[in-house]
């Protein structure tokens, strides 16, 4: 109490920094949360599968590329398992969660092995697709050993499924992508 600062530790962790890393994993993980929900809440009859790639990887990718956090994806998968946990929200299929865990984990393996390229939107592009296609990849294996039905599969065959899930998800993933970066540089002109 005599005015002067006290001297800074470099073991201690400081509260300013603590706070927004731990709101940005909320974010994240609300992200995911938001996500799915969205999946859930917009049922549309349009019988093409892996449309909802487009709001899906759009929201995954957009945390993924506007966050510090290396396993950023990952955590908003938290929050799309977590969700998943309560089963009022009409999906039935007991491998969901696992499904829909997926593209957030293999965003950030591939994100995190090529994120300075040069070509980062285009390679953003690719694993937006490879991503979102891992859903459909994953029912495959889970319908070839347990048997289990996706509707899907019964209605368009394997090839549809697979392709369109790459297209959507690749769409949605760029544009999350593209529109967060142009965001992100947009506001750091402005400081």
């Amino acid at each position: 109490m005599n005015g002067k600062q006290l001297q800074k530790s470099i073991s201690a962790p400081s509260l300013s920094g603590t706070i927004p890393v731990a709101i940005e994993y909320l974010i994240l993980f609300g992200i995911g949360i938001i996500a799915i929900l969205l999946h859930a809440r917009l049922k549309t009859p349009l019988n093409i599968p892996g449309h909802h790639g487009l709001e899906f990887m759009a929201l995954l990718m957009a945390g993924r590329v506007a966050s510090k956090i290396k396993w950023a994806s990952s955590i908003s998968s938290l929050g799309i398992g977590f969700i998943l946990l309560f089963p009022v929200f009409g999906f039935n299929d007991p491998f969901m969660g696992i499904n829909f865990m997926l593209p957030g984990i293999v965003i950030d393996v591939f994100y995190n092995l090529v994120w300075k390229s040069r070509f980062h939107l285009l390679i953003l592009f690719l694993i937006s697709g490879l991503a979102y296609y891992t859903i459909p990849l994953s029912r495959f294996f889970i319908h070839t050993i347990t048997g289990y039905p996706y509707p899907s599969f019964i209605k368009h065959g394997y090839l549809i499924p697979l392709l369109y899930y790459f297209l959507f998800g690749a769409a949605g993933g760029f544009a999350g992508a593209g529109i967060t970066s142009y965001l992100l540089k947009l506001f750091k002109r402005k400081q």
